[in-house]
């Protein structure tokens, strides 16, 4: 069994609530009161599809791959701060909240360039989406799911 990388991940933490301490001292002021859905919906979407790119996409293969030992950039390499980074880098979900907070800092102190940038992002995120539909339909009905295993012992 592999061991875990914990004391890397606890200083990835730390460097991530340190960058939120950061932020809040700076931009205390600048906080707004709420953000609107319209800023918090292409924030999501962005969030969605910029974390997509940066774990999945083959043309960001280059920033995985310091932190990883396959050449597909999905294999984070197994031993100290190169293995909790490559386990940062190569899972959307776990990226999302650092792109998420990036995203936000960059609403309170240029809202109108973040606004754009999400835009961008969030156009390409729902393309995602709209292309799934797509080939979903030109597939036809006779395609489903693939089978979950059951509680039966089948894997």
């Amino acid at each position: 069994m592999e061991e875990r990388p914990l004391p890397q991940y606890a200083a990835l933490t730390a460097a991530f609530w340190g960058v939120f301490g950061g932020f809040l001292a700076v931009g205390r002021d600048r906080i707004p009161e709420r953000i609107g859905f319209g800023d918090l919906t292409r924030i999501a979407l962005s969030t969605y599809k910029i974390s997509r790119v940066i774990t999945k996409d083959e043309i960001a293969a280059f920033i995985r791959a310091p932190v990883t030992e396959d050449e597909a950039a999905q294999e984070p390499k197994k031993e100290g701060m190169a293995a909790a980074v490559g386990a940062l880098v190569t899972c959307p979900y776990c990226i999302g909240l650092w792109v998420s907070a990036g995203l936000s800092y960059s609403f309170v102190f240029f809202p109108r360039e973040t606004r754009f940038a999400t835009t961008i992002f969030s156009a390409h995120g729902i393309t995602d989406f709209l292309n799934a539909g797509f080939v979903r339909l030109r597939e036809g009905p006779s395609t489903s799911l693939p089978e979950q295993p059951t509680d039966s012992g089948d894997v």
